[in-house]
């Protein structure tokens, strides 16, 4: 058993000494407080400031390629435009020769049906040749030769200028001239429903 020297303790315990009351810490000064508030607070506010600034970077980056992308789509835009615009010139030149070769077709008369009666009113095995027509406006001259002993065929053409054709009015024989072994003959008539020609493909208001 180890025996302690009692006055050797009391001895230390005198030196050292003991403080029952609590310990008052020294208040802290302005310094400490912004030291403190800088490690704590503003490292956050410092933090979510980095991350704002980083965000808007990479907005800025995406914000820059998209307008790029757009500038090149805009000139790949303008080139076709540029095209374009030398089609439609192209395509108004072609529109407006259309629309005065309709205006000239639509506004002549139609003389095929004409044609076709006159050919068919003469006479079957007729010696009349080198029948002309010329047409002024509403006034017809049929003009042609056939043999000289063949007058009848003319008289019959005659008869069946006035009878039987729906586009003459008032046909006259203004003409009939003997010429060494042929006649000469020339009728006279004017011309009556003779409609004006439609484009192939045109509905009832013109259009195509």
């Amino acid at each position: 058993m180890i025996k302690y020297n009692i006055n050797l303790i009391k001895l230390l315990v005198l030196k050292k000494g003991f403080n029952l009351l609590k310990i008052q810490a020294e208040p802290p000064s302005v310094w400490t407080k912004i030291y403190n508030w800088v490690l704590g607070t503003a490292r956050v506010v410092i933090v979510t400031i980095e991350v704002m600034v980083l965000i808007a970077f990479v907005i800025r980056i995406v914000v820059d390629l998209r307008g790029k992308e757009l500038d090149a789509q805009i000139e790949r835009g303008e080139a076709v435009l540029d095209v374009l615009k030398a089609s439609e010139e192209q395509f108004r030149i072609i529109q407006a020769k259309t629309a005065a070769y309709k205006q000239i077709w639509t506004n002549t008369p139609d003389y095929s049906d004409l044609i076709e009666n006159i050919n068919s009113l003469l006479p079957v095995n007729t010696s009349i040749s080198e029948l002309t027509i010329y047409i002024d406006k509403e006034i017809i001259t049929i003009s042609g030769v056939a043999a000289k002993r063949k007058e009848e065929d003319v008289r019959l053409l005659e008869s069946n200028l006035k009878d039987n054709s729906p586009y003459l009015t008032n046909s006259t024989l203004e003409k009939l001239q003997d010429s060494q072994d042929l006649l000469t003959f020339q009728f006279r008539a004017t011309l009556k429903n003779i409609n004006n020609k439609t484009l192939p493909g045109a509905t009832d208001n013109g259009a195509i």
